[in-house]
């Protein structure tokens, strides 16, 4: 019987890794709900309610330090401090403001999109039209929707960002020179039950494939060992036409074909689970031995008895009355600092694999410092610039297949992300010594925004930026201008071959 819930073997391959990665970047809840998976208990085979007890302890004084989370974010942040740019056409626009028909734009997005790669090293962009059914309309003539519909955003293309997880299997063909995808299967959520105010979510499999005609075609399972598709529908783009090809691509680190990469992230929550586990060594070491021990030496039962009455008093009100020869002190354990020394370290390193993300490899595969990793030849090569670009690629695409779907032309459709990385941030002193040397030739007007760009200055594109400059300086001009002839109206001078008017005579006895 077919098992439409098969997983390709090196998804499969990749789904622990998936696993450890998506439970870091959960945070402290995510890991800490995995118990043992994550923090192995002390004594496992001691089953006793008081070593249960002491294990939830042991849990809930350990610390998870979330480096990977915010490295996650801090990457993704530094591709898209600076607005995506993009050409598209009109009826293209609505996909801009709500590219996913729930009030996602198509920024946020492509942000959801590099935050996938950037940590798993995959994810998939797929790109749907409503059917049929959809738009209310039964004459097979009448399938194509109207370009006020389209322009109006009421019958639009939809982009979904798929999860690394839920691609689970797909399959390539060769077309003449080309490689395309001839299936593709993912799962997805649908509303299984809803009474109105509770909803029951269920799985579906979606199949992206093409018959035996090339025509793309989708099937919806809603059991998994199914032999017939709950729904089918064959797409149609916007003359009405059969497609040929499947509107779904990967994105990956080092390209956007469907061979999923090594997660970029994997190591870095590796360490930061690691350290998780160094956290709870320390605190339950610091709880159990920091607090300070009184000891006493040369005491007997009677003395405890009589004398100090049973018991002990410390403090400045208290006093120990001890025998001739007896002894008191403090146990106060020396520190152990074996788990912090490993906490560090391990900070150390996390903190090192996060800049390796943003780093490039020079020509000579020499790790370069952060300095060179800023300078642009070398940062073509980091794997957070290849993220921005692969990401760009798969949106760009995406839009092409959503004109395909609307009839609007693809040519000219352009989209691109951030690809230099503020990786220094420059000073009042540094601005100025930088438009020192613009200023005295030293260096050109490129340069001189290229530096004020990485610094996260200037965020323009340099020829906006020089129109801009420029009619600020013509404006400047002709408000002189205009002053100065206003000034010399108020104020008029004679002018030359002009006699001066005679001055009045003073008066007699003035």
């Amino acid at each position: 019987m077919p098992n439409v819930s098969f997983v390709h073997p090196v998804v499969r391959a990749l789904l622990p890794q998936y696993e450890l990665i998506r439970d870091c970047l959960g945070g402290e809840t995510k890991v800490k709900f995995r118990r043992m998976k994550y923090l192995p208990m002390p004594n496992p085979e001691d089953l006793s309610a008081e070593n249960a007890r002491r294990y939830n302890a042991y849990i809930t004084r350990a610390v998870f330090y979330n480096v990977a989370q915010r490295t996650q974010g801090g990457l993704v942040g530094q591709i898209f401090m600076r607005a995506p740019t993009y050409t598209v056409p009109d009826l293209l626009k609505p996909v801009i403001e709500d590219a996913t028909g729930a009030g996602v734009p198509l920024e946020q997005l492509g942000a959801e999109a590099a935050s996938y790669t950037v940590a798993y090293g995959r994810c998939g962009v797929y790109v749907d039209y409503p059917s049929v059914e959809a738009t209310g309309k039964e004459d097979a003539d009448e399938q194509i929707a109207s370009k006020a519909e389209i322009e109006a955003g009421d019958v639009r293309p939809v982009i979904q960002i798929v999860a690394p997880w839920d691609c689970i299997n797909h399959r390539v063909k060769k077309r003449g020179a080309k490689i395309i995808l001839s299936l593709v299967v993912f799962r997805e959520d649908y509303v299984k039950k809803d009474d109105g105010f509770e909803t029951t979510i269920g799985d579906q499999y979606r199949v992206l494939r093409l018959d035996e005609n090339d025509h793309y075609v989708i099937d919806i399972y809603r059991n998994k060992m199914g032999t017939k598709a709950d729904f089918t529908y064959y797409p149609k783009d916007g003359a009405g036409q059969p497609i040929t090809e499947i509107p779904f691509s990967f994105v990956g680190v080092q390209n956007n074909d469907s061979n999923p990469a090594v997660p970029p992230m994997y190591d870095l929550c590796a360490l930061n689970i690691a350290h998780y586990r160094n956290s709870a060594d320390y605190e339950e070491a610091t709880y159990m031995l920091g607090q300070p021990t009184p000891w006493f030496a040369g005491l007997s039962q009677e003395w405890v008895e009589k004398v100090m009455g049973g018991g002990v008093a410390l403090g400045s009100r208290g006093g120990v009355m001890l025998p001739e020869n007896g002894a008191a002190g403090i146990l106060q354990v020396q520190p152990n600092t074996m788990s912090k020394e490993a906490m560090d370290q391990k900070e150390a390193q996390m903190l090192s694999l996060g800049a390796k993300l943003v780093e490039a490899t020079q020509a000579g595969g020499v790790a370069a410092t952060a300095t060179e990793a800023a300078i642009d030849n070398v940062s073509e090569t980091s794997i957070l610039s290849s993220v921005a670009k692969n990401t760009a690629s798969a949106i760009k695409w995406a839009l092409e297949w959503a004109a395909v779907f609307v009839g609007a032309p693809e040519e000219g459709i352009l989209y691109s992300l951030n690809t230099e990385f503020d990786l220094t941030t420059m000073d009042a002193n540094e601005r100025a010594q930088l438009l020192k040397e613009y200023q005295s030739g030293a260096i050109t007007f490129s340069e001189y925004r290229m530096n004020m760009k990485r610094a996260g200055i200037a965020i323009l594109p340099d020829a906006e930026a020089k129109t801009e400059l420029d009619k600020q300086v013509a404006d400047q001009l002709a408000n002189a201008v205009a002053e100065a002839e206003a000034l010399a109206a108020a104020n008029p001078q004679p002018g030359p071959g002009t006699k001066p008017e005679p001055k009045p005579a003073p008066k007699p006895g003035a």
